[in-house]
C-alpha cells in the first residue's frame, strides 16, 4: 500500500527514534531517522517531507533551533515537538515558533499516533506568530541538562562534573569551624561565656544575653532621640533649618522618622475645602498629559492582591495599569478599549476554559497576552500559545519574571 505521508523523526536516542518508527509504520506512514539537528537539514535539503517530529533536548543544536530554522526554510512542513523534560516555558516557545503540539515523554502509541494524524489533517493549526516575535524567542538556554562531556570541551572537567540536572553547577559549601568561645544565645564570643565554663545559665533561661540587656538598659539612661532638635534617625537635620527652607507649618506635624502627617480633622476640613473650590487649570502649568496607548495594561485576576501586587510592580517602571476582577468586569474594559497587554489569569469564577483570551483576541487581535495561572500545565500552555499567548507565568512569579515579561511582551506589541 502507498504510504500516505513521509515524516522525519529527529532524536539522538536511537531507541526513540526506532520506536517511533515501528509505531507510525504501522500507520503506513515513511519514515526517516536523523540522530541529530545538522543530520536531520542535511536530509531536509535533499528530500521534502509533510512532517518532523523531533526532540527538544540534543547534543549541539536543540530541537527549537531546528525547528526555527525548519520554519523558515521549508515553511509548510509541519512540526510536532517531544521531550522528556516537558514545561510550559518550552511548549508556549515551540508553539510560537511554529510547532503544531507538544508531547511529553514518555507518550503510548496512541497518543503518538491521534497527534500525527491531527497535524496531518489539518485538525490542529499553527499559530499566528510575527517573523519579529519568532525572532524575539530565547531558544538557546532551555534549562535543561546538556552532554556532559560537550560542556566539558569548553568549560573543562571539573566543572562540567558540578552541573545539576538543571545545567546549573552544583557547589558543595562548607560550614566555617564554630568559633572559640561562642555563645549561641548572644549569637556573639563571649568572655563571661568563656570564664562560666561554656554555659550561660542567665541566658538560657531568659533566652536572651544579660550583656546585650545591660548595654541596652544603659542606652536608655542616657541622652537619647530629642524630638525638639532633630528630625529622622536616618537623616537627623536640625530643626530651625528645616524651617527656615518649609515654614513652621510642615514642621508642626513633622514626625520624627522625617515625615509630616496632618491630624485627620484638619486632613478632612482640607478635603471639603478643595472639593468645594471649582477645578481650574494652575498657571502657567498645562494639563497633564494622558498615559501613552503603549502603557496600557489590563491584569485580569479574582485575587485582589495578586492584582494590586502586580500593578506596584510595574507602576515602578511607569507603566499604566488597569485592573478587573471578576468576568463581567473584565469583558467590559475589554469590549469597551483597547490595550497594549492584558495579564490573565486563568482560574476566574464563572469563565470556561480561555474565553477571555478569545475575547481579547477577537477585540483586538493585536493585543499582547500573558497567561498567569497558580494550575500551571502543558496542555493549557500548548491551548493558549495556539491562541496567541507570547508568555506563561506559573504562580508564584517573581517581580522580575512579571517586569521581564511585561517588557518582552510589549516591545512586540510596538
Amino acid at each position: 500500500m502507498k504510504a500516505t505521508a513521509k515524516i522525519i523523526v529527529v532524536d539522538d536516542e536511537k531507541r526513540i527514534c526506532h520506536n517511533v518508527e515501528k509505531i507510525l509504520s504501522k500507520s503506513n506512514y515513511e519514515i526517516t531517522r536523523a540522530e541529530s539537528a545538522q543530520e536531520a537539514l542535511e536530509k531536509m535539503a535533499t528530500e521534502s517531507f509533510a512532517l518532523l517530529i523531533s526532540d527538544i533536548v540534543m547534543p549541539g543544536k536543540n530541537g527549537l533551533e531546528l525547528l526555527k530554522i525548519v520554519k523558515k526554510q521549508w515553511p509548510l512542513t509541519k512540526a510536532v515537538m517531544m521531550t522528556a523534560y516537558a514545561s510550559t516555558d518550552t511548549a508556549i516557545k515551540a508553539i510560537r515558533l511554529g510547532a503544531l503540539d507538544y508531547i511529553a515523554k514518555p507518550f503510548t502509541p496512541d497518543e503518538l499516533r491521534a497527534t500525527v494524524l491531527q497535524a496531518l489533517s489539518g485538525e490542529i493549526q499553527e499559530a499566528r506568530t510575527t517573523p519579529e516575535e519568532k525572532e524575539a524567542i530565547d531558544i538557546i538556554d532551555i534549562d535543561v541538562p546538556f552532554e556532559t562531556d560537550e560542556v566539558a570541551k569548553y568549560t573543562g572537567k571539573k566543572y562540567a562534573d558540578m552541573l545539576g540536572r538543571s545545567d546549573m553547577p552544583v557547589v558543595e559549601v562548607r560550614m566555617p569551624e564554630p568559633l572559640e568561645n561562642f555563645c549561641e544565645v548572644g549569637n556573639m564570643v563571649c568572655d563571661i561565656f568563656k570564664k562560666l565554663g561554656a554555659t550561660c545559665k542567665a541566658g538560657t533561661k531568659t533566652s536572651e544575653c544579660p550583656q546585650k540587656k545591660a548595654k541596652q538598659g544603659k542606652a536608655k539612661k542616657g541622652k537619647g532621640f530629642d524630638a525638639q532638635t532633630l528630625i529622622g534617625v536616618d537623616q537627623p537635620f536640625n530643626y530651625e533649618e528645616v524651617v527656615s527652607v518649609t515654614g513652621p507649618q510642615y514642621v508642626h506635624n513633622l514626625h520624627k522618622e522625617g515625615i509630616t502627617f496632618l491630624p485627620y480633622e484638619q486632613l478632612k476640613q482640607n478635603i471639603a475645602r478643595r472639593m468645594a473650590q471649582p477645578v481650574a487649570a494652575a498657571a502657567g502649568f498645562e494639563p497633564q498629559l494622558q498615559e501613552p496607548a503603549s502603557r496600557n495594561i489590563l491584569v485580569i485576576d479574582d485575587e485582589v492582591a495578586v492584582n494590586n501586587n502586580i500593578r506596584k510592580i510595574l507602576a515602578k517602571k511607569g507603566y499604566h495599569v488597569e485592573q478587573a476582577i471578576t468576568k463581567d468586569e473584565a469583558l467590559n474594559k475589554i469590549q469597551s478599549r483597547s490595550y497594549k497587554l492584558v495579564l490573565l489569569d486563568l482560574k476566574i469564577p464563572g469563565v470556561r476554559g480561555l474565553e477571555l483570551l478569545k475575547a481579547v483576541r477577537d477585540r483586538n487581535p493585536a493585543t499582547k497576552v500573558i497567561i498567569i495561572t497558580g494550575y500551571a500545565s502543558i496542555e493549557t500552555a500548548v491551548e493558549s500559545a495556539r491562541m496567541g499567548a507570547v508568555d506563561y507565568l506559573p504562580k508564584p512569579f517573581t517581580p522580575n519574571e512579571v517586569r521581564n515579561a511585561t517588557d518582552n511582551a510589549l516591545r512586540l506589541a510596538a
